[in-house]
């Protein structure tokens, strides 16, 4: 494509966001629709992060995916939204900025992708941290099951993350155990086996053999957490799953239309390989 003066740019804000994928999504499917725009990872280092997003407005930014550690200040610095964890912004036409969170919705749809019966199979759902992203499931889980336990290194914050839930409940995290045990469906959200990253030894062996185990860590795309419930044949969802459908939400927002999925798992699995 040709970038001109017209080409809008879109991008994700984190810190770090090196190891993102989304700039290979998010153009694939520009390109596949013909839109005149662009997206780039931005690595947001700064001690005041609200003034930095808002001050982006003036760079001509249509959009922003937000990741860690500034989905909570991307919250703070819209002028429109509903939501206290925002991954996605949006510029509109009248110069105000509107905040979104996609986590959730993206989670339910590549849940249902990778378990089309979970709603039939699950009542008690375990997850594993309690960031941004751990919030958001847990909101869109909420509805459809009895409850929604965090288990938390900082048992605190595990505690907050639950009391924002009608059902959330807060497990100790030296009691995964049980929690592995008890859960029909379990989702990591931690950093706890991306690369680079500390491991952990999950106690995948006490699981129901009914169980959904979800990582939403893809490097690698195969966890060691995917790979022990794999070797139990438990149903599981890797991270790429979340990662398309929270952005094909995203791209919803910006251009109005649903891009292909398909063809976004196709392009990372090979950028993966």
């Amino acid at each position: 494509m040709t970038i001109t003066a017209k080409t809008k740019v879109f991008g994700v804000i984190g810190d770090p966001v090196g190891h993102s994928l989304s700039p290979i999504m998010h153009n694939g499917w520009m390109a596949d629709h013909g839109i005149d725009a662009v997206y780039v990872a931005l690595a947001l280092k700064a001690a005041h992060p609200v003034a930095s997003i808002r001050a982006l407005r003036g760079f001509g930014f249509g959009g922003l995916n937000v990741t860690v550690p500034h989905k909570e200040a991307a919250a703070q610095a819209a002028d429109r939204g509903d939501v206290s964890v925002a991954n996605v912004l949006r510029w509109d036409e009248d110069g105000f900025l509107s905040a979104f969170n996609t986590d959730g919705a993206g989670f339910l749809d590549a849940l249902s992708e990778a378990a089309p019966d979970w709603r039939t199979r699950v009542k008690r759902v375990l997850i594993v941290g309690a960031g941004g992203a751990a919030a958001g499931i847990g909101q869109a889980l909420s509805p459809f099951v009895d409850n929604v336990y965090y288990a938390n290194r900082t048992h605190a914050r595990g505690e907050a993350a639950a009391a924002a839930l009608r059902n959330g409940r807060v497990l100790r995290w030296d009691d995964l155990e049980r929690g592995f045990g008890a859960a029909d469906l379990i989702v990591q959200t931690t950093t706890l086996g991306m690369e680079g990253q500390a491991q952990h030894e999950w106690p995948v062996a006490v699981c129901r053999s009914t169980a959904i185990v979800a990582d939403i860590v893809y490097r690698p795309l195969e966890t060691e957490l995917l790979r022990a419930a794999h070797a139990r044949g438990l149903t599981t969802m890797d991270g790429l799953g979340m990662l398309i459908h929270q952005g094909a939400r995203a791209f919803e927002l910006w251009f109005g239309v649903r891009p292909d999925t398909a063809k976004a798992r196709q392009r990372l699995v090979a950028a993966l390989q």
